[in-house]
């Protein structure tokens, strides 16, 4: 599958006196699972802003496949290539569970009776229940519902997984569950998995560890 790298990437907002991420270079490749740690305003969310093609960099570039971001359609980019998973979850409240997960598959074009079993099987393999999939987001726990966010962000197809704090506001029961989640995804899966978290503990089951101090990549 195509590596996601960073060739001396570098962001600095326009009204900042000093950049966000200083020139940082980094390969990221699927079957591992990478945690990006650091105090707050070392640069971690503005790193993944550019992995995720939010923001392009103002320095250096970043490039999936071989081919630089800022010449591709990142709204493609972000459907087909890389997925997101958010600390809030972002799960839409007056869908179930079940029509959460399909949303992405129709919005590719995948008919509903087609969508249907997909994503009933995608919430099963992070532990969803036939009957939970029938309730709405605020009738689950806050580790149920990242189990959700996670099984709506495989849906479209996306090997490249770009997680924001996914256990910041779970309990550390959930936060272990969650993390190896995504730690199988990317083991047994081949899935890249690129988690950003405060949690130095969660951060530990990584097969890499990068870690951010004032915009730079010390190790």
């Amino acid at each position: 599958m195509p590596d996601l790298v960073l060739t001396n990437a570098t962001y600095q907002y326009k009204t900042a006196t000093a950049p966000s991420v200083s020139n940082v270079n980094c390969v990221f490749t699927t079957g591992k699972m990478y945690a990006i740690v650091g105090p707050s305003g070392s640069g971690k969310s503005t790193l993944l802003s550019l992995l995720a093609g939010l923001d392009l960099p103002t320095g250096g570039e970043v490039s999936f496949g071989g081919v630089s971001l800022a010449s591709m359609n990142l709204d493609k980019y972000r459907q087909t290539d890389i997925s997101m998973i958010f600390q809030s979850f972002h799960l839409f409240p007056l869908m179930t569970v079940l029509e959460n997960v399909c949303y992405p598959l129709e919005l590719i074009g995948v008919k509903t009776v087609d969508a249907i079993p997909r994503a009933q099987k995608l919430l099963e393999s992070v532990g969803i229940k036939p009957a939970q999939m029938k309730r709405f987001p605020s009738q689950l726990s806050g580790g149920e519902q990242q189990r959700v966010a996670i099984a709506r962000s495989l849906a479209a197809g996306a090997k490249t997984l770009l997680a924001d704090e996914p256990t910041g506001n779970l309990d550390e029961a959930n936060t272990q569950n969650i993390m190896s989640i995504l730690q199988k995804l990317a083991h047994e899966d081949d899935y890249c998995v690129i988690v950003v978290t405060h949690d130095l503990e969660a951060a530990a089951i990584a097969d890499v560890v990068c870690r951010m101090r004032d915009g730079v990549l010390v190790s």
